[in-house]
């Protein structure tokens, strides 16, 4: 929906550089693209978590149904990044992983799809179809505005708003904005993040 597809990965040192002052993260979104055709870049993401001891209450992937998404590699990495997350379906309700059913994404295979992951406790069907309206971005000409908010930090040093890194290493504060949109609304590279923070304190 953000464009046409891309044939670009995330380079492991622009997660390094988000990561390297946080010690807490309330909610991961892991977004592509598809994510199962980048388990490495997951695999990476967890293991630095883990390095760095930064607490997860959850992650959040929404898969496109590609068959990639039914592999052992993606499956097991979900399972570990559910493992590590402090949130639980039996506590919240919500799915870690879900399957985006709109109009844009190939449905060939579903149903072979949708059995395989149904197997996780932890999955579930995104309903996008009947119960999620969509932005105006990209390949969709119909649907809602989408707004840009800001990003800052608070003296106790929390940071406040939705921060989404994309595969060329720039920090937007709406992940779901186009391509062509995020290259116009980036606020600074994953290198800068930490002073483009300090410089939003008691600004808003």
């Amino acid at each position: 929906m953000r464009g046409n597809a891309m044939t670009l990965d995330i380079s492991h040192a622009y997660i390094r550089n988000m990561l390297s002052r946080v010690c807490a993260v309330h909610n991961i979104n892991i977004t592509g693209g598809e994510q199962s055709l980048n388990v490495k870049a997951m695999r990476y993401l967890l293991s630095h978590l883990k390095h760095r001891e930064i607490h997860v209450d959850r992650f959040y992937i929404v898969t496109n149904g590609s068959l990639s998404s039914i592999s052992h590699e993606f499956i097991e990495t979900c399972c570990a990044l559910y493992d590590y997350q402090t949130e639980k379906v039996e506590d919240t309700g919500r799915c870690m992983l879900e399957l985006s059913d709109d109009r844009f994404h190939d449905s060939t295979g579903r149903e072979k799809i949708v059995f395989r992951l149904s197997e996780l406790p932890f999955f579930g069907m995104r309903g996008q179809s009947e119960h999620m309206f969509l932005f105006k971005e990209g390949r969709c000409t119909v649907g809602f505005d989408n707004p840009v908010y800001p990003i800052y930090m608070d003296e106790d040093g929390v940071v406040h708003g939705d921060v989404y890194l994309n595969a060329k290493g720039m920090v937007c504060s709406n992940g779901d904005m186009s391509y062509q949109r995020q290259e116009s609304n980036s606020l600074c590279t994953s290198s800068r993040f930490y002073s483009y923070l300090k410089s939003t304190v008691g600004k808003y």
